[in-house]
């Protein structure tokens, strides 16, 4: 465990500053499947913690977020489950148009970027106690990050050089994939969510 945490925070700035290259460190690091496995169930978990205070600051208006506020559990699960199918469709559609990343390659990615996502929670979470309307940039700066780190880590992946393409991709199967949460949500707790969804 020595040097881990520093090698982290190099990691993240790296991350910022030169994605591609960060990617290519992360992937060489060698860490083993378990704890791959490891990371994703304490993303979701960590993850669901971090948002549920938020729901007791500011109440849910919708549907969606009402079902995520019942319970950090029930959170944590969805997350989890949501982590896992971003984990096989990064691997999955990236390989179908020819890259190279494996299933367990992707599953690092997706944890290292949710980890770097974890700060940008962290910090919202705490505007909405001391200024929430900065809470909303932050959200709106996090996710503009993360989209620019995610097509950059996923071309660094699959070995693909055009970022555009990535990106294009990258909408698609949101689309795609959301479209059938969607659908699969309402049968679950109820057809009103795909008028909130």
């Amino acid at each position: 465990m020595t040097g881990l945490l520093p090698r982290m925070a190099a990691l993240a700035r790296l991350s910022v500053q030169n994605p591609r290259a960060a990617a290519r460190v992360l992937l060489a690091e060698g860490v083993p499947l378990a704890a791959r496995s490891a990371g994703l169930t304490l993303i979701a978990v960590v993850s669901a913690i971090l948002l549920y205070p938020s729901f007791v600051l500011m109440p849910p208006e919708d549907i969606v977020s009402a079902f995520f506020a019942q319970s950090p559990l029930q959170t944590a699960v969805v997350q989890w489950l949501a982590l896992l199918l971003s984990v096989v469709l990064i691997a999955s559609v990236g390989r179908a148009f020819g890259g190279r990343g494996s299933l367990a390659d992707a599953m690092l990615v997706v944890v290292w970027l949710q980890l770097l996502m974890l700060g940008v929670q962290v910090a919202q979470l705490l505007a909405l106690v001391v200024l929430p309307p900065l809470a909303g940039l932050i959200g709106l700066i996090g996710f503009v990050g993360f989209v620019w780190l995610m097509v950059n880590f996923i071309a660094e992946l699959h070995g693909f050089r055009s970022l555009g393409l990535v990106f294009g991709g990258i909408i698609v199967t949101f689309i795609a994939a959301a479209f059938v949460l969607a659908i699969l949500l309402a049968l679950t707790i109820g057809p009103e969510v795909l008028q909130n969804v």
